[in-house]
């Protein structure tokens, strides 16, 4: 297993594998026909702009390899406001971390969580309210519900979001 920066050559690679681990960790709760051909190509056409673009000092972003192919990733960068909670109460935020489920239980995810945001680093993030594995995980790691919530619109089938923070 190799955790490493992501590069420009990374981008269909991390699309693909971001949109597969999308599909297995939300399917139950996203509106039937969220996972077309389509939608995985737009999440690989993200990456390429993503990774395309000047890379911030503030931003990090990991990807991890097992046997050449990418596995899962994770990026933490400044923290943004929200739309229903307003300003953000903390600095750093975790963008996002996503592993596939060939690696749940692996440490896979704490390795990646730990590289771009170490344990002492006072941080938040959004999760799924309906995804009690995430919640534990990052609960794991010191982060705690402070009673922000968001609810998404019809295209992510009104699921509700909730921060943490540590």
């Amino acid at each position: 297993m190799e955790i490493r920066e992501a590069t420009p050559a990374d981008a269909e690679a991390i699309g693909r594998m971001h949109w597969a681990s999308w599909r297995e960790a939300y399917a139950p709760l996203l509106p039937e026909g969220f996972f077309t051909p389509e939608g995985e190509a737009r999440r690989v056409e993200q990456w390429r702009r993503i990774l395309a673009g000047p890379a911030s000092p503030d931003v990090v972003l990991r990807i991890a390899e097992r046997d050449g192919s990418v596995v899962g990733h994770a990026s933490a960068g400044p923290a943004r406001p929200n739309d229903t909670a307003g300003a953000p109460v903390r600095e750093r935020e975790l963008w996002s971390i996503y592993v596939l489920a060939s690696e749940y239980g692996t440490g896979l995810a704490d390795r990646l969580l730990t590289a771009v945001l170490p344990d002492d680093v006072p941080a938040e993030l959004w999760v799924f309210e309906a995804n009690p594995r995430a919640i534990a995980f990052y609960a794991k790691h010191g982060f705690r519900p402070d009673g922000a919530r968001h609810v998404f619109g019809p295209e992510l089938n009104g699921q509700p979001e909730i921060r943490l923070v540590r």
